[in-house]
């Protein structure tokens, strides 16, 4: 495992992570941004350090690489680790799209069935070798970039589910990678895709709290002030739809306490009393604004991805679709369009059977 060669991308909380905390588990890391954007890692470019603070572990990281070109970054790497928000998937298809190949490994984290659209775009730019692409049902830990190359953990989970396009080929990368994290795999990205949790908290506690939210100077606590009863209620009706589909597909998904309880977020009880009796969540502060990624990431890429999956099976989901106009109405543009749709998918057209088999092993793949 330490002899692995890894690369990170992006320059996020979540990249700045993993990138430190692979290479602190002994992983040569390579680390690429993309140079309109590298300005603020300007001291980890220049150092090749990281410094990593809190629950999952202390220490300075020094990175093999780290550099705003694509083709050094991933040159002679196992694996590819893609811990970015849901809009910069297509856009990282197009970038290693002339470079990835069929021997590496595409991780992207968490999924909420980006691996799907990653796919597409790879296919979309001329990348046809079906490389392995994986993606996880969240990030391994809550974590904060606190500074310039310097980031913390507040939060590991433990458990983070795993899953590969075709899901026949899950094994060859939880192979690779369970010594890593607490990975658990799963037969399909319909399982990451729908067993992901932000999706289903984010969106509702911030659309229903958003007149708190633009007045509240930045003093706002989503999960200690902002998960009511009745916000709670909504959230259990928006989870009983995400588990109709899962139905649908003949997959049982976890409800949303047991994804709470699994991740070491909360405790077992009510949705309620778990949101409630959260020592990981309560103390988080924010959001700040209604342009926070609880709403761009989590309304058009995940919601429009599960309604979306909705429509494909035949399961009315008028608690997505009502948030999902919600959220187009408030960002001033349309999600079902801009999202992560069927057609971004590669699953337009097809029915029950045809996803179900596109999805495990890969039979009925669209050309």
């Amino acid at each position: 495992m330490d002899s692995m060669k890894v690369a990170v991308m992006g320059g996020g909380n979540g990249s700045h992570t993993i990138a430190a905390d692979l290479a602190l588990k002994g992983l040569t890391v390579n680390m690429f941004e993309v140079e309109q954007f590298a300005a603020p890692m300007r001291e980890v470019f220049e150092t090749r350090e990281i410094e990593m603070s809190g629950v999952a572990g202390r220490g300075i990281a020094k990175l093999n690489l780290v550099t705003t070109n694509i083709r050094a970054a991933i040159e002679d790497v196992e694996v590819v680790f893609i811990p970015l928000p849901g809009f910069t998937v297509s856009i990282y298809g197009q970038l290693l799209a002339p470079y990835l190949t069929k021997d590496q490994i595409v991780v992207i984290m968490p999924g909420t069935l980006s691996a799907l659209e990653f796919r597409e775009a790879l296919r979309a730019n001329g990348n046809h070798i079906d490389p392995i692409i994986a993606e996880t049902g969240g990030l391994p830990f809550a974590t904060r970039l606190v500074g310039p190359g310097k980031v913390k953990t507040f939060h590991v989970r433990s458990v983070c589910g795993l899953a590969a396009i075709p899901g026949n080929k899950g094994k060859i990368v939880y192979e690779k990678l369970k010594g890593l994290y607490p990975f658990d795999l799963k037969n399909s990205v319909v399982e990451t895709g729908l067993g992901h949790l932000t999706p289903l908290l984010h969106p509702v506690g911030c659309l229903l709290n958003a007149g708190r939210i633009e007045r509240s100077h930045g003093e706002f606590y989503m999960y200690e002030e902002g998960m009511t009863p009745s916000v709670v209620r909504v959230i259990e009706s928006l989870d009983r739809e995400r588990l109709k589909i899962g139905e649908a597909l003949g997959i049982q998904l976890p409800t949303g306490v047991d994804m709470m309880v699994e991740s070491g977020y909360g405790p077992r009880g009510t949705l309620w009393e778990s949101l409630n009796g959260s020592a990981g969540l309560t103390p988080v502060k924010g959001p700040d604004s209604l342009e926070n990624r609880y709403v761009t990431e989590d309304i058009p890429f995940g919601l429009v991805a599960w309604a979306s999956l909705g429509n494909a099976t035949g399961m009315d989901t008028p608690i997505m679709d009502s948030l999902v106009e919600i959220g187009s109405a408030i960002m001033g543009k349309n999600c079902w369009k801009e999202g992560r749709n069927l057609e971004k998918m590669g699953l337009a057209g097809l029915n029950i059977k045809q996803i179900k088999a596109f999805l495990e092993d890969g039979k009925s793949i669209p050309s």
